[in-house]
């Protein structure tokens, strides 16, 4: 087992890859009391064209979804709900643009739990009738979303910034996309990417480490892996354009809801030789300097009564861009648009504010892991992102330096806006 030092906090994240590739990333806190298990794999929504011993596939979109949610059954009619509510456990499950995650948590019979995570996950069990079956939950779920205000600002924006980077359309696909899914997709789907190479299992909270591998192997031993033929993913190339400048959509809000997305190329940033992970500490930092809840902008938009909450901010990176995202609710849209795009083009730093950010970052920092589900979504990130643990982050924010974002504002002038707003709707 391979002990990964977090520099400066004293935590330590234990690895080790099994024989059938699984990778285990393990974080203990033996001041919780629960523990968190998530079962992962490197497959999400936006996954859904690919090459696999030799075939094409093409599939609808929501299929990764659709997966996830009929992976529970088991083939003696049982299902792994029934079975942790016996255990008083919490499971659920969530697809991402880029990932399927499986989760528990628990604070007693460690490995009864454990175990039945790998049981369930590892035993596929699919039919036509639970494959047409599950069509209307799914289908009722979609229109759900369709109707919600805060899934229609963030897609509402997808859809217009993005081209054809599959993150514009919904996780859970269309109602029509949900209508040609078939059995012998699926099969094919948990073939090509629930392969033990393509996951990774992480536990945070209160375990034994030995104890979590010696349970992970005597399972796994019992489980019939093929040998792994890795999927060849295929992505469209994503121009530096934008579907809609603006667009505007009456729902059910008490004020304006906007998101304000800056879509800027990663070829930008080019000859400042800075990695990926150093861009995105930068751009996150400038982001809550210029717009986060202690940022000037937002005292003043606040003590004027233009907005009453904060202005949360976000990044989403693909292989081309960054996109980062304002998003906020205001009685006056046409208003704080305009001081967004004031902003955006005066943007500031200062050694000072990036001192003070860096203190409340390496202290959010050691904080963050006694909150056992935020570690273990940390970890699913680097994973995800990175393919390993980044263990240096606390390095990350000391050497964060003022002139190196004040080059990367320089760099963020060339980029694209679209803007999407929610309306409050009449009411009949």
């Amino acid at each position: 087992m391979h002990k990964i030092e977090i520099k400066k906090t004293g935590e330590i994240v234990y690895h080790e890859k099994l024989e059938n590739g699984l990778d285990i990333y393990m974080l203990p806190n033996k001041k919780q009391k629960n523990f968190y298990i998530t079962l992962n794999t490197k497959y999400g929504s936006i996954h859904t064209d690919y090459k696999y011993k030799g075939k094409e596939y093409k599939n609808p979109k929501g299929i990764a979804h659709f997966l996830e949610h009929i992976l529970f059954n088991m083939p003696d009619g049982s299902n792994a709900f029934d079975y942790y509510s016996k255990l008083g456990s919490n499971i659920n499950a969530f697809t991402s643009f880029d990932i399927t995650c499986y989760e528990v948590m628990g604070n007693t019979k460690f490995k009864e739990n454990l175990s039945y995570l790998l049981e369930y996950v590892y035993t596929p069990y699919f039919t036509k009738e639970m494959v047409e079956g599950e069509k209307g939950i799914i289908t009722e779920e979609i229109k759900m979303l369709q109707d919600n205000p805060g899934s229609e600002l963030v897609y509402g924006l997808y859809r217009n910034i993005f081209v054809n980077d599959q993150r514009k359309y919904l996780i859970s696909g269309t109602t029509n996309d949900v209508k040609k899914i078939n059995l012998n997709m699926i099969e094919t789907v948990y073939d090509a990417f629930y392969h033990p190479e393509n996951m990774f299992l992480i536990i945070t909270g209160s375990f034994n480490p030995e104890e979590a591998i010696a349970i992970t192997i005597e399972n796994m031993k019992t489980k019939e892996i093929p040998k792994y033929s890795k999927p060849s993913l295929r992505k469209e190339k994503e121009p530096f354009k934008i579907n809609k400048d603006v667009s505007e959509k009456a729902m059910p809000v008490d004020k304006h809801n906007i998101s304000f997305g800056i879509k800027i190329a990663k070829t930008n940033f080019k000859s400042l030789k800075l990695t990926d992970l150093e861009l995105r500490t930068y751009l996150n930092l400038i982001m809550k300097i210029n717009f986060g809840r202690t940022s000037l902008l937002k005292e003043e938009l606040s003590s004027n009564g233009i907005i009453t909450e904060n202005i949360s901010t976000h990044i989403t990176v693909t292989d081309e861009y960054y996109v980062l995202a304002l998003i906020s609710a205001t009685e006056y849209p046409d208003y704080l648009i305009k001081r967004f795009k004031e902003k955006l083009a005066d943007l500031v730093i200062s050694k000072e504010e990036v001192e003070r950010k860096i203190k409340v970052s390496i202290s959010n920092l050691i904080l963050s892991f006694d909150e056992i589900e935020n570690v273990n979504s940390d970890i699913q990130d680097d994973i995800i992102n990175y393919d390993k643990y980044i263990d240096d982050i606390y390095l990350q924010y000391k050497k964060l330096d003022a002139e190196i974002a004040e080059q990367i504002i320089k760099k963020m002038s060339k980029h694209l806006l679209s803007i999407t707003i929610l309306t409050p709707k009449e009411e009949n």
